[in-house]
C-alpha cells in the first residue's frame, strides 16, 4: 500500500523533472487540482464484478470493476475504498535556444500485490514544447508551431504576457495527472 501513495506523489517530481527553471523573467502559469475521497462498500458482487459505493454525504453509486483489479475476492461490506486523484497544468516560456521542441511523455503504473486488497495507481507526465511563430499585440492572439510545422493561434488568459516573450521563443506546456485507488478493512 506505501508503494501505491508513493507512486502517487511520483508524477509530480517526474512533471517536475521536465521542466527548467525560467531565469529571464518569461511569463509562467500553473494550475492544479486535488481531490481525496473516501468510499465505504454497500454491496458487492465478486461474481458480476460490481460494488456499490456510498460517499460521506450518503450519495450511492455502482461501480464495475475491470478484469485488471485483482484480488477482488479480498474486498466485502463495510470495506473503505480511498481514492486519491491529481492534475497538474503548467505553462512556461523560455527564449529560443533553452529548450527543444517536441513531446514528452512518461508514465507509472503499479498495482496491489496478489492476496492483498485491490489498489492501483497511475500516474502520467507530457510535456509538449512549441515555438513562437507569431505574435498580434492589437489582438491578443499568439501563434504558436509544433515540430512538424503546424500552427495554431490561441488568445492568452493574460494578453499582457505577450509582452513578454518574443517570435522564436519555446513554450513548454505540461500536464500531469496521479489517480490512485486503494482499499482498506472497514470499522464494522
Amino acid at each position: 500500500m506505501m508503494k501505491l501513495k508513493i507512486i502517487t506523489v511520483a508524477v509530480f517530481f517526474l512533471f517536475m523533472s521536465n521542466m527548467a527553471v525560467a531565469v529571464d523573467q518569461k511569463p509562467a502559469s500553473s494550475e492544479s487540482i486535488i481531490v481525496k475521497q473516501e468510499l465505504e462498500v454497500i454491496q458487492i458482487n465478486h461474481e458480476e464484478r460490481w460494488a456499490m459505493l456510498k460517499d460521506r454525504s450518503g450519495f450511492t453509486k455502482r461501480f464495475n470493476i475491470s478484469d485488471d483489479v485483482r484480488n477482488l475476492d479480498n474486498v466485502s461490506v463495510g470495506d473503505v475504498v480511498y481514492v486519491n486523484y491529481a492534475e497538474t497544468m503548467q505553462i512556461m516560456a523560455f527564449g529560443p535556444d533553452a529548450i527543444n521542441a517536441g513531446k514528452e511523455v512518461e508514465g507509472i503504473f503499479a498495482r496491489a500485490p496478489e492476496g492483498e486488497k485491490p489498489g492501483k495507481a497511475i500516474a502520467t507526465a507530457a510535456t509538449v514544447v512549441v515555438t513562437v511563430a507569431a505574435i498580434d499585440l492589437k489582438n491578443s492572439l499568439v501563434t504558436l508551431k509544433d515540430k512538424q510545422g503546424n500552427t495554431q493561434t490561441f488568445k492568452p488568459r493574460l494578453p499582457a504576457n505577450l509582452k513578454k516573450v518574443k517570435v522564436g521563443d519555446k513554450i513548454a506546456v505540461s500536464f500531469a495527472k496521479a489517480i490512485s485507488i486503494t482499499v482498506r478493512k472497514g470499522n464494522k
